[in-house]
């Protein structure tokens, strides 16, 4: 367990998208994490299971016009952000909190070459900032992420890059402030293998260079397993478990948990046919009542839909929300 105190603290957030006057989507219920300085929290579900929802609210990303949070607090170093006006949170977004997303292309302005782009975000951040410093700075960020001849990438226009070499770039500009907190949001999912190992071990050579937090979503385990200290496991907007990245890998105590693994080829895997977790995460339209794997689960009873379960400790830093882990098959 760790004793020192939380660089982000995520408390009861609940997130709302109203479509019309009538609908209201519940895409977040009551999620609470805590990210200490140096830690990389890994953050696993399907598509549609919350987790780019969450980590959005952390800047106030989403929609701002469609967007409610009915309950929540987000503490960055003791300041709530959820109570911050636009100016101060601008002054925190790419300074102490950085973002990396999933797509490149779309994250990047194609009309401006990459050097104007990463300038600019020291300039935000630093008026006084002579530009032979920030591009001095911006040439050195550029070097960390091991892309050749940083000069030349420096004038050279998003599109002109391969889809690897613009998210090498993407983590050099959310680097470039020397932020505590990066948020990567499945920032290997378009990406062949090669390169997808390149990137990791480059986030963890950053990490360890500036000790740097680092929130990892991903779908993917594999990636997990090399990347997370702890992880958060999310299902229908809810997080259902949440271990040390070892523990979880060994002692999962929540059925979806295990339907993950258990369909995730692993290091041992000889071929042999997976266990798939039927059926699909529903819409936040069709979200059954209580848990919300419910409809998918082989061990659920009327207990299940009636209420979400609570919270119950498993070991020290590991928590697990349901009503039947202690009877359910523990290796299957």
């Amino acid at each position: 367990m760790d004793h020192r105190e939380p660089l982000l603290e995520v408390a009861d957030l609940s997130v709302d998208f109203r479509m019309d006057r009538r609908t209201l989507l519940h895409a977040v219920r009551h999620v609470s994490f805590q990210v200490h300085p140096g830690e990389t929290l890994g953050i696993v579900g399907e598509s549609g299971c919350g987790k780019s929802v969450t980590c959005m609210s952390i800047l106030r990303l989403n929609p701002e016009r469609r967007t409610r949070y009915p309950t929540g607090r987000i503490l960055f170093e003791g300041q709530d952000l959820m109570q911050m006006s636009p100016k101060q949170l601008s002054a925190i977004r790419g300074s102490e909190i950085s973002m990396v997303f999933q797509e490149p292309m779309t994250a990047m302005n194609p009309l401006f070459t990459i050097g104007d782009q990463m300038m600019e975000v020291l300039h935000i951040h630093n008026r006084k900032m002579e530009k032979s410093a920030a591009y001095e700075a911006c040439l050195d960020a550029i070097r960390k992420v091991k892309i050749p001849n940083p000069e030349r990438i420096m004038k050279s226009y998003p599109f002109t890059l391969s889809g690897g070499m613009r998210q090498r770039v993407m983590i050099a500009m959310a680097m470039v402030a020397k932020p505590k907190l990066l948020v990567c949001d499945e920032p290997t999912t378009a990406l062949d293998v090669t390169i997808q190992a390149q990137v990791l071990d480059l986030m963890n050579q950053l990490k360890q260079e500036a000790g740097t937090a680092i929130i990892f979503i991903t779908h993917d385990l594999g990636v997990i397993s090399e990347m997370a200290d702890r992880v958060l496991i999310m299902y229908g907007g809810r997080i259902c478990e949440e271990a040390a990245v070892d523990e979880l890998f060994t002692r999962p105590r929540h059925p979806y948990t295990t339907g993950l693994i258990q369909s995730h080829p692993g290091p041992d895997y000889q071929g042999k046919r997976l266990r798939m977790i039927p059926g699909s995460v529903p819409t936040l339209k069709d979200m059954p009542e209580g848990c919300p794997f419910n409809n998918r689960c082989q061990y659920a009873t009327e207990a299940c839909s009636a209420a979400f379960p609570e919270f119950e400790t498993v070991s020290a830093g590991h928590t697990v929300a349901c009503h039947h882990w202690k009877t359910t098959p523990k290796d299957e």
